[in-house]
């Protein structure tokens, strides 16, 4: 009897860990399920262009607002820093942007892509968290 209960609590043990690490992998994390994760370049730049991004960065603790203009330029004013001016494209699953020299960044910011998920006017762009206006 020892052996079966012992048995029976080492397999309720590999059950529990694997629910955990399916649920939140190593390079994963929970999604939501209504978010769109296969939007193609044209939709993204359909749903950007010519609309304000509200957004706050997980990974810097910065926040701002972007304006992105129909012809790929943007303004961005990043919330006690100041403003800049930019270009963004997009690529199948990605928004793409690079960011022109200012006193809070003196060296400005390469063309960068980032993976973008979301719906409605709620989208996650690398670590940052966008509302469209």
């Amino acid at each position: 009897m020892d052996g079966l209960m012992r048995y029976a609590a080492i397999v309720a043990a590999t059950l529990a860990l694997a629910a955990c690490a399916n649920q939140f992998g190593a390079d994963e994390s929970p999604l939501d399920p209504q978010v769109n994760t296969a939007m193609t370049a044209d939709e993204i730049r359909a749903i950007f262009s010519g609309k304000n991004g509200r957004w706050k960065s997980s990974a810097t603790n910065l926040s701002g607002l972007t304006v992105y203009a129909a012809d790929g330029t943007s303004l961005v004013e990043v919330a006690g820093k100041g403003t800049t001016t930019g270009t963004w494209t997009t690529k199948d699953g990605q928004l793409c942007e690079s960011f022109a020299p200012a006193a809070f960044l003196p060296k400005g910011e390469p063309m960068r892509c980032q993976p973008i998920t979301g719906s409605g006017n709620q989208y996650r762009v690398g670590s940052a968290n966008f509302t469209l206006e």
